[in-house]
């Protein structure tokens, strides 16, 4: 009597079991769908709604592995492509988006570009939400770039050297349609429309007399103060 009263008391929970089990097979064998096509082949990896959702790794003519939002690579991930490039780095909705780095092969020899990308193209080393871009630097070892609030739009360039300020006597700042106005050794830019793109250019002397071409070029896409400083120590 009591082998039976056991038995039956354990029915529930072998009958409980076996619907557990039932349930964790059907989910794991729920079709789970990739809806880039490069990459829409085997997949492992978490899944929601029938979709990829957060990480795992997908194969098919290119082999991504990373994060997944509704079926596309979606956050940090990496692509490695069927020609053996890769690109590790941020996408969106399978786009290349945000901050990554690509490694591909050009004339025989292996490259690499970092930067950032917008909806799959490649924008520069500058991220695009920024409100300023630094679009070419040439001849100038060191620079930066300071924005401050200011109810003036204002932007303010100091060249160094030997760690202090000097003004090169071949000088040229262009600004279309701003007002370029020099303050000792420093130079203000004033009374412009955004986006503004500024473009220094200056000469200095190097060794057996020799002069080296200065070029920097920046655009403003938001008001404020910009602090612009440009070092050839």
């Amino acid at each position: 009597m009591l082998f039976y009263i056991f038995t039956m008391m354990k029915r529930p929970i072998f009958i409980a079991l076996i619907v557990s089990h039932f349930l964790t097979v059907s989910a794991q064998s729920e079709p789970c769908k990739v809806l880039l096509e490069s990459i829409a082949g085997e997949y492992k990896g978490k899944c929601l709604n029938g979709l990829a959702n957060g990480k795992g790794k997908a194969s098919g003519e290119n082999t991504y592995i990373g994060n997944f939002l509704d079926g596309m690579p979606n956050g940090k991930g990496t692509m490695i492509y069927s020609n053996g490039d890769r690109f590790k780095g941020f996408w969106q909705a399978g786009l290349k988006h945000g901050q990554g780095e690509f490694e591909f092969e050009a004339n025989g020899k292996r490259q690499k570009l970092t930067g950032y990308w917008s909806e799959g193209e490649y924008v520069g080393t500058t991220d695009p939400g920024s409100p300023y871009k630094i679009t070419s630097v040439s001849g100038i070892p060191f620079y930066s770039v300071e924005q401050e609030e200011s109810d003036e739009n204002i932007i303010e360039i100091s060249i160094k050297s030997a760690m202090t300020d000097f003004m090169p006597r071949d000088l040229m700042v262009v600004a279309p349609s701003a007002d370029i106005i020099q303050k000792g050794k420093k130079t203000e830019i004033r009374n412009y429309f955004l986006p503004l793109s500024c473009e220094v250019n200056y000469t200095i002397k190097v060794a057996h007399d020799q002069r080296k071409i200065c070029r920097f070029i920046l655009e403003i896409n938001a008001d404020g103060k910009y602090i612009v400083t440009l070092s050839n120590d």
